[in-house]
């Protein structure tokens, strides 16, 4: 990452949000005990989104109901991403993304080549 300028890096994310965002999964308790959580369990309403962050901050997003699929991610990634870049080595020409299932796939480096961005 070290030989990329700032100018040249964005970071894609995405997030999720419903009822049981708030809950922990884990938790702490006496020598013995077993951590115990009470709620109420709810079959609720899910938003998903993804992001593009760059020194600038968040440039662009996109919010969904439910949860982010591939055909989403690409349709944001071709048309609402990849305007905002240039060929390497221009500003926004590197995309850092995790390594979440939906970031991976030969559509994705097709899209990268068809910008120049480096893949």
């Amino acid at each position: 990452m070290g030989q990329y300028s700032a100018e040249e890096i964005g970071f894609l994310d995405e997030f999720s949000k419903d009822e049981r965002t708030t809950q922990r999964r884990r938790g702490r308790a006496k020598k013995g005990r077993r951590a115990c959580v009470r709620g109420v369990f709810v079959h609720g309403h899910r938003v998903s989104g993804e992001g593009l962050l760059t020194l600038d901050g968040i440039v662009t997003s996109m919010v969904v109901e439910g949860s982010m699929t591939r055909e989403k991610f690409l349709y944001f990634l071709e048309h609402t991403v990849m305007p905002l870049t240039s060929p390497y080595p221009g500003k926004l020409s590197v995309l850092v993304m995790d390594n979440a299932r939906i970031h991976h796939g030969a559509e994705i480096l097709e899209l990268a080549e068809r910008f120049g961005l480096l893949s």
